[in-house]
């Protein structure tokens, strides 16, 4: 299970790739929950891109398990900040 500094880093670098409140107020059909899910079923940075898998191509970039972990923590928190919002 990964820490909170390295769900902080996930937060912080998915952010950065676009994944902004106002993207994720538009996510209104599981979109960020299925990403976690991806994300946890991930076992590497090879792992093969989920055919449920929610957003573009070139945004499914796994690593290590990890990173992967964290990765999935982030989502949710981002669908979770999403909920509380109201959108």
């Amino acid at each position: 299970m990964p820490d909170q500094a390295e769900i902080d880093a996930a937060l912080t670098r998915l952010r950065a790739e676009g994944y902004t409140d106002a993207a994720n107020d538009q996510q209104l059909y599981g979109e960020l929950t299925r990403a976690a899910t991806c994300y946890e079923a991930a076992d590497g940075a090879n792992s093969p891109m989920p055919r449920h898998w929610p957003f573009a191509t070139d945004a499914w970039t796994p690593g290590d398990p990890a990173e992967n972990a964290a990765t999935a923590a982030a989502f949710r928190v981002l669908d979770a900040e999403r909920l509380a919002r109201g959108s």
